[in-house]
């Protein structure tokens, strides 16, 4: 997911308010229930200003947490104040979809969505009725699979396992007893097996390393074994990408750590060279949600969601194109198209 700090107008948060409202109403916010905003000093002040005047006109009780940027988080009263919440919403710098008193207020109950993106992802991904039909179709799809396996004309051909890993639907609102999202996703995922990735990705040219915010000039082939990257063989983009992993200093920032692939025909794959906000990532969750596309994440899938245990800063999203992937013996996507009718 996107992480990144976004400047505007303060006064844009009065224009916002509809906009968040209607996002928190898709979450199922209603009056009878405690919304707590979060973010942080670092963090544009207008999201979390826009969203507290949406929650407030939807007659939830509501207040805003700002925690310290530069500094440890608070160890009492924090987490408390997130599992007493219905819905939490956080915009900060920080990953609290890994944090402890997170999992916990999931556990309780609490839902929570992330809203981090560029407003103008924000206007246009706002949550589809459509897009949470097709990627909670594939979820159940996807839960009731082992073996995943993913290849393409260009070269890749890679094997996985699912094991007991949760089965993710991603689509843009926090609408159950918890569930955790982001704004703009529109993803199926799962973390699968550590040891169990063997085989082949190639990135062809016009796929995506969207943590760099580059798209492939030359293919890029990267080899697995029991998961973790032996060998990247191509030009300049296999020599940032070998590079990158390698200043880690961290045997697990060189394994896969989760699967996916985009349910949102709105999403756009040309969002990293139409980014007005010049830092890379911003983007991401186009690239992400993009419909029919394929991801291997590497690096970390420890998170609340994934509930992997690979432990590593590194994350680093890898997406292809017109790529193809099977469930077992179930062919799901074809050279980019979803084959089932539930999926289309």
């Amino acid at each position: 997911m996107p992480n990144r700090r976004n400047m505007m107008n303060p006064s844009a948060a009065v224009e916002l308010v509809s906009l968040f409202r209607y996002q928190l109403s898709m979450c199922n916010l209603t009056g009878d229930e405690l919304c707590l905003v979060i973010t942080d000093t670092a963090f544009n002040p207008v999201y979390s200003d826009a969203c507290l005047g949406a929650a407030l006109e939807l007659g939830a009780d509501t207040y805003k947490q700002i925690l310290p940027f530069n500094h440890a988080l608070p160890k009492k009263s924090m987490g408390s104040a997130w599992q007493e919440a219905d819905l939490i919403v956080f915009m900060t710098t920080y990953r609290l979809h890994y944090h402890e008193q997170m999992a916990k207020a999931l556990e309780r109950g609490s839902r929570a969505i992330m809203v981090v993106s560029p407003l103008e992802v924000l206007n246009r991904l706002t949550a589809h009725p459509d897009v949470i039909r097709r990627t909670k179709a594939g979820a159940d799809l996807l839960g009731k699979a082992n073996k995943i396996r993913i290849k393409s004309d260009a070269g890749t051909d890679l094997v996985m396992e699912r094991g007991s890993r949760p089965a993710l639907a991603h689509y843009g609102v926090a609408d159950i007893p918890g569930h955790l999202d982001f704004w703009g996703a529109a993803m199926v995922e799962t973390a699968q097996m550590e040891e169990s990735v063997e085989g082949t990705l190639v990135l062809n040219i016009g796929d995506a390393n969207f943590s760099f915010g580059r798209y492939m000039e030359s293919p890029v082939e990267i080899n697995f074994r029991e998961s973790k990257i032996i060998d990247i063989k191509g030009g300049l983009d296999a020599i940032l990408l070998r590079n990158f992993l390698k200043a880690y200093n961290d045997e697990n920032a060189l394994k896969a750590g989760h699967t996916s692939w985009g349910t949102d025909r709105r999403a756009d794959w040309h969002a990293l060279v139409r980014a007005i906000t010049p830092e890379p990532g911003v983007a991401g969750i186009d690239i992400e949600a993009h419909y029919g596309n394929i991801q291997i994440e590497i690096g970390s899938n420890n998170d609340i969601n994934f509930k992997g245990k690979n432990v590593s800063m590194a994350h680093l999203g890898l997406c292809c194109l017109d790529s193809s992937l099977w469930l077992d013996d179930l062919q799901v996507i074809d050279h980019g198209k979803f084959v089932p009718q539930e999926l289309q």
